[in-house]
This record gives structure tokens, C-alpha cells and sequence, in this order.
């Protein structure tokens, strides 16, 4: 009877020490801007919204980094309005696995004012050289404010946690 005990009891130690959690792909993580982005950013400080948890066991800790990627910053100028568009790209678990992330890019755009360039550029055409008028009117800057939540965002590959 005691061989027995002390079988099951070495079998169950076994497995808790097998144990392990997986936060599946497709697994939805939300993350928020610790900064205002604009149209002249270079860089954006995005983190890990809130803690992602499998059975009770943290993945992938709130706070957590996330690393990205501006890509289409457009200055604004003559009325455009300037645009912005950050793409997030992976954070890292618990136990220092990266995490690709995958989704839409977050993109944002000023306000248009085109029709005031236009306007001010005819109007002036009349006296001077119309170009001028144009450059003297630019449009809105994008920005993208800090503490906005994403969370359309999701994991792009298995993390397991042993």
C-alpha cells in the first residue's frame, strides 16, 4: 500500500512539474499609447493595456513594452492634411519569448484644408504670384493622442509557459 502512495505521489509531483500554459495565436492583446503620436513623430511608446492570462497564469505581463514601427508619416503642407500610421509588431511574455503581434496598422489623418489654400491662392493670384498663397495655409497635424486603447490587436504565434 505504501509503494502505491508513494507512486501516485511521485506521478502527481511529475506532472505539476510538466504543467505548462499556452496563450493560443489569434489570442486578442490590447495595448495603449503611453504618448501623443503625431505626424513628426519618429518613434511611439506603446505598452501592454492590460495582463493576458491563460488558467490563471500570466502570459504576458501589463506594461510590457511593445515594440513598432512608424511607417507613413506624411508632414502637412499648401492644406494636406499630415497623416501618421503606426505598425505594432511583437512584445515579449513572461519568460522572455517574443510574441508577434498581427493587425491593422493605426492610422490617422489631419483635418483638410485644401479649399482654404485654393481659395487664398486664387485670391491672391490676383495681386502675386499665386503659389503663395497656397504655402501660407497649412493643413491639420495628425496625432494619434496618448492613452488610446487598441484592441483589435492579436498574437501571431503560440507562447507556452512551462
Amino acid at each position: 500500500m505504501l509503494k502505491k502512495f508513494l507512486l501516485l505521489l511521485g506521478l502527481f509531483s511529475s506532472m505539476s512539474i510538466i504543467a505548462q500554459t499556452t496563450l493560443k495565436s489569434g489570442s486578442i492583446v490590447p495595448v495603449s499609447f503611453t504618448e501623443k503620436v503625431t505626424s513628426n513623430s519618429t518613434s511611439a511608446n506603446i505598452i501592454v493595456a492590460q495582463d493576458i492570462k491563460v488558467d490563471g497564469v500570466t502570459i504576458i505581463a501589463a506594461g510590457t513594452p511593445v515594440t513598432n514601427q512608424i511607417t507613413g508619416t506624411k508632414r502637412r503642407g499648401c492644406g494636406r492634411p499630415g497623416t501618421v500610421s503606426v505598425t505594432l509588431l511583437s512584445t515579449t511574455a513572461v519568460n522572455g519569448e517574443v510574441v508577434r503581434l498581427m493587425g491593422q496598422s493605426i492610422n490617422k489623418e489631419g483635418v483638410s484644408k485644401k479649399g482654404k489654400a485654393i481659395g487664398l491662392g486664387v485670391g491672391l493670384g490676383l495681386f502675386m504670384w499665386p503659389c503663395l498663397g497656397c504655402l501660407a495655409i497649412k493643413g491639420g497635424e495628425a496625432e494619434i493622442p496618448a492613452g488610446t486603447i487598441v484592441q483589435n490587436m492579436m498574437t501571431n504565434n503560440e507562447v507556452t509557459i512551462k
